[in-house]
C-alpha cells in the first residue's frame, strides 16, 4: 500500500513538472486574485453601471429617433403619394398639349396649301383676265376691219347679194360672226364666274381653319395655364418634401452618432468586465513588457495591411483612431483565411458568441466580434479579432504558428479582415496600453 501511495505521488509530481514546464516561463509569474469587494473592481464595476446608463439612455434616443422618422415617413409618404397624383395630371397635360399642337401643326399645312390654291386661282383668273382683255383686241380689230372696208350694215350686206345664194353665204355669214363673239364672251364669264366661286370657297375654309386654329390655341393656352398651377403645386409639395429628406438625413446622422457613442460604450464595458474577470481570477501576467519574436498572423503571400495603426477617417470605424492594424486579402477568398498565434501564449479569453459575420456594425463583444486574447507573458497582450470561427479555448496554452482560428467579418466590420490589437503593461484604459502593432510584427 504505501508502495502504491509513493507511485502515485510520484506520477502527481511527474506532472505538476510537466504542466509548469509547458508553460512559458515568462507567464510563470501571474497577478495573485483579487477579492470582488476590491475598492478598484468595485469602481470599475460602477463604471460599467454608469455605462450601462449611457447606453441604454443613447438607446432610449435612438428608439425616439426610429419613432419619429416613421413619423416623417408618413408624412413623406403622404406627400409623394399627392405628388404622384400631380405628376400624373401634369403628364396628362402635357399629352394633351403635344395632341393639341399636332392638331395645329396639321391646320397649319392645311391653312397653308389653302393659301397656295387661293393663290393658284387668282393666277388663273389673272391669265383668264388676260385673255378676255386679248379677245376684246381681236373682236376690236375685226370691227375695225368692217369698218375700214366700209362699215355696212346687214340690211347693205343683204341689199348687195345679186343672187339668192349670195344672200344666203351673206346671212350665214353674219350670223357666224355673231355666234362666235357671243361664245367667246360667254365662255370668258362663265370661267371668270367659277374662279371667283372657287376662290370665295378656299377663301371661306381658310377662315373656318383658322377659326379651328384660333380655337385649338385657346385650348392649349388653358391646358398650358392649368399645368402651370399644377406645376406651382407640385413644387410646393416638392419643397416640402425636401425639408422632409433633409429632417430625415439629420435623424439618420444624430442616428448614427448615437451608434458611435454606443458602440465605444459597449468596447468601454466590455474592456472594463475583462479586466475585473482578470483581475478578479489573477490570469494576466506582469512583467518588463519583453515582446519577444512574433510572426506575421496571416500566413499567407497575398496578405497585406489594409489599415495601419493611428488616425483615420471617421466613417471608417466607430472612432478616429485605429488602436491596431487591420490584414486583409484580395477578392472574396478572406473568409477562409487560417489565423495563426503570433507567439506562444495563454488564451486569457476566446470568444465564439458573435454570429454576424457580415459588413456591418453589430457591436458584439465590444465590436471586436468573435475574438481571442492571448496573454504572450511579461504582461504583453495580443488581440485577435473579427474571426468567423474561434479555434482555441480560454486557458489553453497555444503554440507560436498555431491554427487559432478562421478570418471573418463580425463585429464592427466592413469587410472580412483580421484586426490585431496590442496592450503592454496593463489593459484598461485602451489609449494608454495600446501599441502599434506594426513595431513588432512584420511579414
Amino acid at each position: 500500500m504505501m508502495i502504491m501511495n509513493k507511485k502515485i505521488i510520484a506520477i502527481f509530481l511527474i506532472l505538476i513538472i510537466s504542466i509548469t514546464m509547458a508553460i512559458p516561463s515568462s507567464m510563470a509569474h501571474a497577478v495573485d486574485p483579487v477579492p470582488e469587494d476590491d475598492p478598484e473592481i468595485i469602481k470599475l464595476r460602477q463604471e460599467i453601471e454608469d455605462l450601462n446608463k449611457e447606453i441604454a439612455a443613447n438607446e432610449a434616443k435612438m428608439a425616439e429617433i426610429m419613432n419619429e422618422k416613421k413619423e416623417v415617413k408618413k408624412s413623406a409618404d403622404a406627400l409623394m403619394d399627392q405628388i404622384a397624383v400631380l405628376q400624373g395630371q401634369i403628364d396628362n397635360y402635357n399629352f394633351k398639349i403635344r395632341k393639341l399642337n399636332s392638331q395645329i401643326a396639321a391646320l397649319n399645312t392645311q391653312i397653308m396649301n389653302t393659301e397656295n390654291e387661293i393663290k393658284a386661282t387668282e393666277e388663273k383668273m389673272e391669265q383668264q383676265e388676260k385673255d378676255i382683255a386679248d379677245t376684246q383686241e381681236i373682236l376690236g380689230e375685226r370691227v375695225r376691219a368692217m369698218y375700214m372696208s366700209g362699215n355696212v350694215s346687214t340690211i347693205e350686206v343683204i341689199l348687195e347679194a345679186d343672187s339668192f345664194e349670195s344672200l344666203l353665204t351673206r346671212l350665214e355669214l353674219i350670223a357666224r360672226i355673231a355666234a362666235h363673239d357671243n361664245a367667246i364672251i360667254e365662255a370668258l364669264k362663265k370661267q371668270i364666274a367659277e374662279l371667283a366661286s372657287l376662290k370665295a370657297k378656299l377663301e371661306e375654309d381658310k377662315i373656318k381653319l383658322e377659326e379651328s386654329k384660333a380655337s385649338i390655341e385657346f385650348s392649349k393656352t388653358e391646358t398650358q395655364a392649368a399645368k402651370a398651377e399644377v406645376n406651382k403645386a407640385k413644387s410646393v409639395l416638392d419643397a416640402k418634401l425636401f425639408v422632409l429628406d433633409s429632417h430625415v438625413a439629420k435623424l439618420n446622422a444624430e442616428d448614427a452618432a448615437y451608434k458611435r457613442m454606443i458602440a465605444r460604450a459597449e468596447a468601454q464595458r466590455e474592456a472594463y468586465d475583462q479586466k475585473i474577470y482578470f483581475m478578479i481570477h489573477g490570469i494576466a501576467s506582469t512583467g518588463d513588457g519583453s515582446v519577444g519574436n512574433m510572426i506575421w498572423p496571416v500566413p499567407y503571400e497575398s496578405s497585406y495591411i489594409s489599415s495601419a495603426w493611428g488616425q483615420r477617417d471617421l466613417n471608417a470605424g466607430s472612432g478616429n483612431f485605429h488602436y491596431g492594424m487591420d490584414i486583409s486579402m484580395p477578392g472574396a477568398n478572406a473568409y477562409d483565411k487560417r489565423i495563426i498565434a503570433c507567439a506562444t501564449g495563454k488564451v486569457l479569453l476566446a470568444s465564439n458568441s458573435c454570429s454576424h459575420n457580415y459588413r456591418g456594425f453589430c457591436g458584439c463583444n465590444g465590436g471586436y466580434g468573435r475574438y481571442v486574447i492571448i496573454d504572450q507573458g511579461q504582461g504583453v497582450y495580443v488581440y485577435y479579432a473579427h474571426l468567423a470561427t474561434v479555434y482555441v479555448s480560454e486557458g489553453e496554452i497555444v503554440s507560436q504558428g498555431q491554427n487559432i482560428g478562421i478570418m471573418g467579418c463580425t463585429g464592427n466590420s466592413t469587410g472580412a479582415h483580421l484586426h490585431l490589437e496590442m496592450r503592454i503593461g496593463g489593459i484598461v484604459p485602451r489609449s494608454t496600453y495600446a501599441v502599434n502593432p506594426g513595431l513588432y510584427v512584420r511579414k
